[in-house]
């Protein structure tokens, strides 16, 4: 599979002097590769983090919403 990615002049600037950064021992391909699964990894870090806590948020919710239920509900006497 081919990727490619249309950089803006500052970004295609900044992604080369990052690249200065590769270690000799690699060679581009695998470099760009590491590069990319990186950010694949960070991005689904990030994605989990986001579910767990819209999960935390509307357990909470449901939570919060049956109390207040049981607290409109008259009690017997």
């Amino acid at each position: 599979m081919k990727i490619q990615i249309k950089f803006s002049k500052d970004e295609a600037e900044g992604f080369k002097n990052f690249c200065k950064l590769k270690p000799p021992e690699l060679d581009d391909d695998t470099f760009f590769k590491q590069i990319f699964f990186a950010g694949c990894n960070e991005m689904t870090q990030q994605i989990q983090s986001l579910v767990e806590a819209h999960r935390k948020a509307e357990e909470e919710k449901a939570e919060e919403a049956k109390n207040e239920q049981a607290e409109e509900q008259p009690t017997e006497e």
